[in-house]
């Protein structure tokens, strides 16, 4: 929940979206469905899992949604990534936003420690 992540780290709700959109270039919303997104990629070209299965434990409550999220994101839809059609190599050659290039959390603990520095972040110490 974002109100708890926002207490965890002592500052407001609003702040803490004003921070990911300054530094992630995102809402923590979206930033959170990346994330959830590019391990369902991973399940999808690493493992057996079915689709639904994969939906389900990233976190989607239903498959039509999912394939809509995923479609959306990487261009196809996710049954495609396990073709293994030109498609799919195109697609897996498409480069990531940067701040999830190294790990997905490479991006949110560098901001954070950009964030620290803002006049909102300073007086606070974790």
């Amino acid at each position: 929940d974002l109100d708890e992540l926002a207490v965890y780290v002592a500052v407001s709700r609003r702040q803490l979206e004003r921070l990911f959109q300054k530094y992630l270039h995102c809402s923590p919303s979206r930033y959170y469905l990346k994330l959830r997104l590019i391990r369902a990629r991973q399940l999808l070209k690493q493992t057996p899992i079915s689709i639904i299965e994969v939906a389900s434990i990233c976190g989607f409550v239903s498959t039509p949604h999912f394939s809509k999220c995923y479609r959306e994101y990487f261009g196809i839809p996710p049954r495609d990534e396990r073709v293994g059609s030109n498609t799919t190599q195109q697609v897996a050659m498409m480069p990531l936003p940067q701040a999830l290039v190294l790990s997905p959390l490479s991006g949110p603990l560098s901001a954070l420690g950009q964030a620290r520095n803002e006049s909102t972040f300073a007086s606070v110490r974790l």
